[in-house]
């Protein structure tokens, strides 16, 4: 039982020590906290990616401010109508790579910012396509 009261009065202590504040109870001002997304990325990309069955997949990728997507897929001699999945994006790798999550089945898609006018579809990690075909993985502004 000593041993309960004496930790209760260290916090009480404790508590009563971090509270005063010699007096004055108002809170420090904070600074203001810079942005700490660049949103130069956001924008509509577009380009025709490989298919195994077909000439193509015409994409049109826009990516919005508010972390949102709109990607418009449409297999070429396949497809009459595109296909529109739109969903949020995260930016990982330092604010490289945008991971597209479609939320009704979670299917994450990855485009590496290359600059400012194009981005290029990769695997998880970023890695970008090799070969005679990278290029085609390229969407443009």
């Amino acid at each position: 039982m000593k041993k309960l009261i004496s930790a209760m009065a260290l916090v009480v202590a404790l508590l009563s020590t971090a509270c005063s504040g010699g007096g004055n109870t108002a809170p420090a001002p904070r600074e203001a906290a810079a942005p700490t997304t660049d949103t130069a990325y956001c924008g509509t990309y577009q380009g025709t990616l490989p298919a195994a069955d077909c000439p193509g997949i015409k994409t049109v990728l826009t990516i919005a401010a508010d972390s949102t997507y709109t990607l418009s897929s449409q297999y070429i001699d396949r497809q009459a109508q595109p296909v529109v999945t739109s969903g949020v994006y995260h930016l990982k790798q330092g604010g490289k790579l945008i991971e597209l999550v479609t939320p009704s089945s979670g299917e994450k898609t990855y485009y590496k910012i290359k600059d400012a006018k194009s981005i290029v579809m990769t695997d998880s990690a970023g890695i970008e396509p090799q070969g005679p075909t990278a290029k085609f993985y390229v969407l443009k502004r």
